[in-house]
C-alpha cells in the first residue's frame, strides 16, 4: 500500500505522497512455501504526478500491471493521452478509469485528481477508484479540509473521536478523549503544506515501531497547485 494525502484551502492544494515500493512475494523451500508481505522493494518510487495543464495525480494500491509499473503507466498517460491538453481534474479523472480498464488486468489502484478547472476556476479534488470505475469528488464548494488514502488509519486516529477502553470492566469505555477539531478554512497554504508533511512523516514514523507492514516510506514528495501556477516543494531528484 501507500499514503497519499491531499489537502485543499483557500489558496490553493497541496499534494503529498511518500516513496516506498513494497512487494507482496513467496519463498520456496523444498515442499515449503512462505508469504512474503509487502517486503520493502525500493524507496524512490514515483506516486505524486502533474500533467501540463496543472492536474495533479497520486496513487496508492497495486503497484504493477503484469510486471509494469504504476508509475510508468501513468508517466505514458500524462506524456501521450493529456500532454497538449487543457483537461479539467474531472475529465482527468473520468479518462484515467477508461485508461486503466483497458489494461490487460484491472489493478486495484486509487488516485487522487485535483487541480482547477480552466473554464470555471472551480477547485477540484476527486477520488477515482479504478475497480469500480468510480470517482467523487471531495470537496464540497466553499469547504476546505484533507482527504487521504492508502494506509490511513494513523492519521484517522489523530483526526477522529477516541476513547481508552478499561479491560478490567468488560472492556467499558473508561475515558473519552476530547475531540478538537483543526479548523482547516483558516489554513494558509504554507499551514497546509506543513499538516500534508506532517500527516505523512507521523505515518512513516508510527509505522516503524508497529509489528505491521512496513509499506509507507522513502522520501516525501509535495506539489502545490494553485489556480495559476504549480509548484514542486519537495521533488525526489536522481543521483550519482
Amino acid at each position: 500500500m501507500s499514503f497519499v494525502i491531499t489537502a485543499y484551502v483557500r489558496e490553493g492544494i497541496v499534494m503529498a505522497a511518500d516513496s516506498r515500493l513494497s512487494l507482496n512475494s513467496q519463498q520456496v523451500t523444498g515442499s515449503s512455501v512462505t508469504n512474503l508481505i509487502a517486503v520493502g522493494q525500493s524507496d524512490s518510487n514515483q506516486k505524486l504526478f502533474v500533467t501540463k495543464s496543472g492536474v495533479g495525480i497520486s496513487t496508492v494500491g497495486d503497484a504493477d500491471i503484469k510486471g509494469v509499473p504504476i508509475a510508468g503507466l501513468i508517466e505514458q498517460f500524462v506524456d501521450q493521452i493529456i500532454a497538449d491538453n487543457q483537461w479539467s481534474p474531472e475529465k482527468v479523472a473520468d479518462e484515467i478509469i477508461i485508461y486503466f480498464n483497458a489494461q490487460p488486468i484491472i489493478p486495484n489502484t486509487q488516485f487522487h485528481i485535483s487541480g482547477y478547472d480552466h473554464n470555471t476556476n472551480e477547485q477540484q479534488v476527486f477520488h477515482a477508484v479504478i475497480k469500480t470505475s468510480t470517482k467523487n469528488k471531495v470537496n464540497p464548494k466553499d469547504q476546505f479540509g484533507v482527504t487521504w488514502a492508502g494506509e490511513g488509519d494513523v492519521v484517522a486516529r489523530i483526526l477522529n473521536p477516541s476513547a481508552e477502553i478499561d479491560p478490567l470492566n468488560g472492556n467499558s469505555i473508561k475515558i473519552v478523549y476530547p475531540n478538537i477539531p483543526i479548523p482547516f478554512n483558516f489554513f494558509t497554504l504554507q499551514d497546509a503544506i506543513d499538516f500534508s508533511v506532517y500527516a505523512v512523516r507521523t505515518t512513516i514514523d508510527t509505522i516503524r515501531f508497529q509489528p505491521r507492514p512496513k509499506s509507507v516510506g522513502g522520501p516525501i514528495d509535495v506539489l502545490v497547485i494553485k489556480p495559476n501556477e504549480v509548484k514542486w516543494i519537495k521533488k525526489k531528484e536522481l543521483n550519482a
